[in-house]
């Protein structure tokens, strides 16, 4: 993949998502990733559609729940996907944000434990062989895949807390970071996970870092922090962001701002939000500003920016112009 990526809540409607797709991967864009939000556009689909309508560009399901999914059907729609776009496809993981694993009547626990045999038991399909997988909460009994990737599929693990980021230095082939976080966090983040890949044995500079960032290009700041608020707002119902909220110093009501987005009521959670905080946990401004702020996220070591793009079609434009700017 390029060093950018593309990224997509499930906000929009699915015919805007499918064209910004395929403008993205025109700009330069090297990844197409694909949010499971829940209530919101499916991921695995989303990134069947994406794989079709494009060329070159990598599609990544983000992040695959092993509370919600079966490893199995998570393994046939990746081998699917996969051979639909060889070499196109990746898959990231994660936990899932408890608020919304709650509503959906699932409950987050041992999440390592979930995430180690969710990897094992993918593997073990996607290698072909006949096997058996007796975990504490996946079982696989002989179960074998009909058909297989034509390439290996990379692993991510969407990791934020101390231990999920070790692991995904031990077991995974790479890490997407969240959005909102610091580049000072991000990098402090990404230690975490060469922790885990050295006292594993494994060769740390192999591994993917991404991350996701949020931005929205426009010369006139306040406009862009306006288009940023929701967004942030959102991304603060995540319990797992508290510590690097924490860490800015930058006061933000979580609590009240979880409480609006569980109504549904995103103009209420936005208005909670500062305009320091937007700043501090995003990208914003000019194209010279952006571009500033993007490369303090490389200095911290992220490989691929994956941007969660704000605004209207010319605020899209604005942040694809800027990816083949940087991208040349």
């Amino acid at each position: 993949m390029s060093g950018f990526g593309v990224s997509f809540d499930g906000f929009a409607r699915f015919g805007d998502a499918l064209a910004l797709a395929r403008r993205a991967e025109e700009a330069g864009a090297g990844g197409l990733w694909m949010a499971e939000h829940l209530g919101y556009r499916q991921s695995l689909v989303s990134c069947a559609a994406f794989a079709l309508q494009t060329a070159r560009a990598t599609v990544v399901p983000t992040a695959i729940s092993p509370y919600l999914w079966s490893p199995v059907s998570v393994a046939m729609a990746m081998a699917t996907i996969a051979e639909a776009a060889p070499g196109r496809a990746a898959l990231a993981l994660g936990s899932g944000n408890p608020m919304f694993l709650a509503e959906a009547g699932a409950k987050l626990e041992k999440p390592l434990t979930a995430m180690r045999e969710f990897i094992a038991c993918l593997r073990q399909l996607w290698s072909g062989e006949k096997g058996a997988f007796e975990g504490e909460m996946f079982r696989l009994d002989g179960m074998r895949m009909a058909f297989l990737p034509p390439e290996p599929i990379p692993l991510y693990l969407a990791a934020m807390g101390p231990r999920m980021l070790r692991l995904a230095g031990e077991l995974a082939d790479g890490v997407v970071l969240s959005a909102g976080l610091t580049a000072e966090y991000a990098a402090d983040s990404l230690a975490m996970v060469e922790a885990g890949a050295t006292g594993a044995g494994r060769d740390p500079a192999a591994l993917r870092r991404a991350a996701y960032v949020y931005i929205a290009v426009d010369p006139d700041r306040a406009a862009a922090i306006g288009r940023l608020r929701p967004k942030i707002a959102f991304m603060m119902r995540n319990d797992f962001v508290a510590p690097s909220v924490a860490g800015s110093g930058i006061a933000v009501d979580r609590d009240a701002v979880k409480d609006a987005i569980a109504r549904r009521d995103m103009d209420a959670a936005a208005a909670l939000i500062p305009d320091e905080a937007v700043e501090a946990f995003a990208v914003c401004g000019s194209p010279e500003d952006c571009a500033a702020r993007i490369a303090e996220y490389r200095a911290a070591g992220i490989e691929e920016i994956v941007l969660l793009i704000a605004g209207d079609a010319a605020g899209e434009t604005a942040a694809l112009e800027l990816i083949g700017d940087l991208s040349r």
